[in-house]
């Protein structure tokens, strides 16, 4: 009889356990987080963080963000809201050149001062020990700049719109072969001048250690702007997966199946020698 209903539930065209959907992990923390976010503006930094700093004595991770060239803050506020939300403090630095990375590197060292400063909210509230450095366009190189000029500083790297070496100054040039730490490229499909495949497919074999990339579909080189688009969900779940070990979240990225390559919102995915 078991037999009779599962092969009716084949004809009819049923699944008796439904597979999960291709995009499962990343819908999940594309939603806001379960933190309530506060946010407020010191000499040379925005500060993005849940406004419940430590609550059932959580210790946040630390994210450096870098602008891309003339931008500021307030045109990610999509991305360090939500990053925020998910129980990272964010601090992002007001210059609009960060390619360098020792602006970032300023503003991590900061919030860790923060942490030890008896009298600023962040006090005791912060997990040091996990940082990552996330940046648009100039400010990807001055992620990647971040993590190789401060030994030991950064535990991943997001550059997102990472330039194609042809638009990198002197002064801002970066070398993705000094990584030591995890990295996630991200870029838009449709942008095919400054970042395109090509150049993020060069940094990405150039890593080597553990790396993963992918383009979603449908972006040009500033949808991460605004609100953020598409770029949120994983994005959240590679700094959940790598600074608060979300095993959950690691399914985006790693094992045998993981799921970012079965997304049809995205192409170009790869991943190497993640754990």
């Amino acid at each position: 009889m078991r037999l009779l209903a599962a092969v009716v539930l084949l004809v009819l065209g049923v699944a008796a356990a439904p597979a999960r959907a291709a995009d499962t992990i990343e819908a999940h923390y594309r939603t806001a987080g379960p933190w309530a976010v506060a946010t407020a503006d010191v000499p040379g930094y925005r500060l993005t963080y849940p406004a419940d700093l430590g609550a059932g004595g959580f210790k946040h991770p630390i994210v450096t963000w870098g602008n891309g060239t003339n931008a500021v803050p307030t045109q990610y506020s999509g991305v360090l809201t939500q990053l925020a939300s998910w129980g990272f403090a964010v601090v992002a630095s007001t210059d609009t050149t960060t390619g360098t990375g020792s602006e970032m590197i300023a503003a991590a060292q900061y919030l860790a001062d923060r942490n030890a400063d008896a009298s600023s909210v962040f006090y005791g509230k912060l997990d040091v020990t996990k940082v990552g450095a996330v940046g648009h366009s100039q400010g990807a190189g001055g992620s990647v700049n971040t993590a190789t000029r401060a030994s030991g500083l950064i535990d991943t790297v997001v550059p997102i719109s990472l330039p194609a070496p042809i638009w990198v100054s002197p002064g801002d040039a970066f070398s993705v072969s000094k990584l030591a730490c995890p990295v996630l490229f991200l870029s838009g499909a449709n942008d095919v001048i400054i970042s395109p495949h090509s150049a993020i497919q060069t940094y990405y074999g150039q890593v080597p250690n553990a790396a993963a990339k992918a383009l979603l579909k449908g972006a040009d080189h500033n949808t991460i702007q605004g609100t953020g688009g598409g770029f949120l969900g994983y994005l959240t779940a590679w700094l959940m997966y790598r600074l608060q070990d979300d095993t959950y979240a690691r399914g985006a990225f790693a094992g045998a199946a993981p799921e970012l390559n079965t997304n049809a919102g995205w192409q170009n995915q790869a991943e190497k020698n993640l754990p």
